[in-house]
């Protein structure tokens, strides 16, 4: 199936076997979901068997994503006729409520949800989402902290929290969290990365020590990281231009002026016509090289 796919003219095999491939490989690709369904599957249901409540519950997410409240409905009422007590089914219509912003009752089915299924992150989560579509932050906050106390190595809500810390100009907490995510992820780049954005941020000089260290790990990772290099580069003159200490002054210098000829070397490789900014950039790059050499 190519993207230009006409989903209303595929055969009902082959709109069956690409709904379970995209539910198998967790492909949302919502629109086409429901186009399947509405032109080709609806048609006889019946006809999948088993699979038909699996297949109903992948279109029904479907449906919300694409603003169809209707179709959703017919989803859930159909696998409530089938299993009246089944808690993903709750869910479902807990998610409905959320799309059509019924947030309080959304809550009050997903805090039943929580009680009944403590060890279900996927509750939790879904009451964090409905908490910041209202706007309660600190309320978020809270739901996200009492989340990480039983699922403590989830990468993703460490950084949902960093992100709130950041709206409340908390950035010593947004480190810790980052911390926390780097613990779990000790090989992805991006934590390292804003860590060394916030140290910077914070200033002095032991936070823009460590903001370069921060910066030379996210590098090392991931060495065409541009934005770690530019990292490198203004911790380092930050340094040279604020220590006392000599032999720091000239390290710091010179790890700058190698931060710049790293980003001339990528710039020079890249065309004018790819990128008509590069030939100001490698500007202003050489300008900044005399200045950071001369100090």
């Amino acid at each position: 199936m190519t993207a230009e796919t006409d989903w209303t003219q595929i055969s009902f095999e082959e709109g069956r076997q690409t709904l379970k491939k995209w539910r198998e490989c967790g492909v949302r690709r919502s629109e086409e979901v429901v186009e399947i369904w509405e032109h080709v599957i609806s048609r006889s249901p019946t006809s999948l068997g088993d699979e038909q409540w699996a297949v109903l519950e992948q279109v029904c997410i479907a449906s919300l994503d694409s603003a169809r409240v209707d179709l959703a409905q017919e989803c859930i009422d159909q696998l409530h006729i089938q299993f009246p007590k089944s808690n993903r089914v709750l869910k479902l219509k807990a998610m409905q409520l959320e799309a059509t912003e019924h947030y309080q009752k959304a809550l009050e089915i997903y805090d039943r949800l929580v009680e009944d299924d403590p060890n279900n992150n996927s509750y939790r989560k879904r009451k964090v989402a409905v908490l910041l579509a209202q706007g309660k932050r600190l309320d978020a906050i809270k739901a996200i902290n009492d989340y990480l106390k039983i699922f403590l190595n989830d990468p993703e809500a460490w950084l949902q929290l960093h992100e709130l810390f950041l709206q409340e100009n908390d950035i010593a907490k947004a480190v810790h969290c980052l911390e926390e995510c780097c613990l779990i992820q000790p090989l992805n780049s991006m934590y390292f990365r804003r860590l060394g954005d916030l140290r910077y941020t914070q200033g002095g000089a032991e936070n823009i020590d460590y903001a370069r260290r921060y910066y030379e790990r996210a590098l090392k990772i991931n060495p065409t990281d541009l934005r770690s290099q530019y990292g490198i580069l203004l911790s380092n003159n930050q340094i040279a231009s604020t220590t006392k200490n000599a032999a720091e002054k000239k390290k710091a210098g010179l790890a700058a002026v190698e931060a710049i000829d790293e980003l001339v070397n990528r710039y020079q490789k890249v065309s004018p016509q790819n990128n008509p900014e590069s030939d100001g950039i490698l500007n202003c790059l050489e300008a900044m090289k005399v200045t950071v050499g001369s100090k």
